[in-house]
């Protein structure tokens, strides 16, 4: 008797191990699942709140303007400002953090999820453009209010100086209109695959890791994130002499589109069909 138990002991410690597994980790359907859930959820958000939510995000996203304009500020002279705009990835995730782990709306990382309902059926493309019109205009508002409050703040404590702010938004701008639009494909493409990724993990230090990892991409490449890129721009209108109103609203136009673009087609409507097909097969 004894001796039936001694070889029943690993074949039970066996299926704990494949339960546990199983817990920890999900199926194509059960991400899938998830996401649209998330997406649905967004949806049942009265507009008062997502409005609000998105506010709280451009301000709090403009902690990674603030950081990267410091950096600048005390490297400039002493490394070539190419280098310097690299150096961005060390400090660029710190507002991703903020925003995407106390839940925020942000127009990046809500481009994916939000398409998924209308995917499924379950929302109109009428509800799709009004919550991110809902979005991304509360953004905007939050990451001007915030350039506007830096812009008083930072010169009076040596963060950084005015030309610091016009000096990045100046770099910004300084590639032509389709470099830009891809660029911002490319960085609407990782916001939405980290929203994907981000959707498979429990662990809150493994989900900051990931979201730093993604948005440290961003940072190194200088790829152009909008609503990060809304602060920038906004704040180099304030104080150069070379960026104009009209060169600020045509940014927004195509880095927004881009983004859209990058986290709406290429990760949602990809992603969902591929699992989707998955999905199918394994009934």
């Amino acid at each position: 008797m004894e001796n039936n138990n001694n070889n029943q002991a690993p074949h039970q410690k066996r299926l704990e191990e494949k339960a546990k597994k199983a817990k920890t980790s999900k199926s194509y359907s059960d991400i899938l699942s998830t996401v649209i859930h998330e997406g649905e959820a967004m949806f049942s958000l009265n507009n008062k709140t997502v409005f609000l939510s998105s506010i709280v995000a451009g301000l709090e996203i403009g902690f990674s303007y603030l950081l990267v304009c410091a950096l600048f500020f005390f490297w400039e002279g002493t490394l070539p400002n190419s280098a310097i705009f690299q150096l961005f990835s060390i400090v660029y995730p710190v507002g991703f953090i903020m925003v995407i782990v106390g839940k925020s709306a942000l127009f990046t990382e809500q481009t994916s999820i939000l398409v998924l309902p209308v995917l499924n059926g379950q929302r109109s493309i009428w509800e799709l453009l009004r919550m991110w019109a809902n979005v991304i205009i509360g953004n905007i508002i939050g990451g001007i209010i915030f350039a506007i409050f830096i812009s008083y703040l930072a010169p009076r404590m040596n963060l950084f100086t005015h030309q610091t702010m016009a000096t990045i938004g100046e770099h910004i701008l300084s590639y032509n209109h389709l470099v830009i639009f891809l660029s911002a494909i490319t960085a609407g493409w990782l916001m939405g695959l980290l929203t994907w990724l981000l959707s498979s993990i429990v662990n809150s230090i493994t989900r900051i890791a990931l979201i730093a990892m993604i948005t440290a991409i961003i940072g190194f490449g200088g790829l152009h994130h909008s609503i990060v890129g809304n602060i920038e721009v906004f704040g180099a209108f304030l104080f150069s002499d070379t960026i104009s109103f009209l060169d600020y609203i045509t940014f927004l136009a195509i880095a927004l589109t881009g983004n859209g673009v990058g986290g709406a087609i290429v990760v949602a409507l990809f992603k969902y069909r591929v699992f989707q097909s998955n999905f199918i097969e394994n009934e």
